[in-house]
């Protein structure tokens, strides 16, 4: 009986372990971000190299507002309040890169924050 109670609890243990999602199994990164008068919400958006990421990005503002991460190639259209776009995409290089809102689309953003692109830590 005890060796039964064993073989049940080492089966359990094990369906455990490979039911689990590994991370290269897991879904994608989602991320909120807000887009408002005065900046990014959050301000600093973080990514694991080759890892893909989700991205819902809403104006929650009162003034057009725009999306891009120009290392990326990633250009939202202009948003006006409550509106939202979502971008879904996996980085392909690590480190800091610029995050901004230029709904003139001159080049000269109202403001900016930050997208991190951490190694994989496989």
């Amino acid at each position: 009986m005890l060796a039964s109670k064993w073989m049940l609890l080492g089966l359990c243990i094990a369906a455990g372990v490979i039911l689990t999602p590994s991370p290269a199994f897991a879904g994608p990164r989602k991320v909120d971000v807000q887009l408002n008068d005065r900046g990014f919400s959050p301000n600093n958006v973080l990514a694991v190299l080759d890892q893909p990421i989700e991205m819902h990005v809403v104006n929650t503002g009162h003034r057009d507002h725009q999306f891009s991460i120009p290392y990326y190639r990633i250009y939202s259209r202009d948003l006006p309040p409550g509106a939202a776009t979502d971008i879904k995409f996996s980085p392909w290089s690590t480190g800091r890169f610029e995050m901004m809102s230029d709904p003139s689309g001159t080049n000269k953003p109202e403001f900016r924050g930050q997208f991190i692109v951490a190694g994989n830590p496989s």
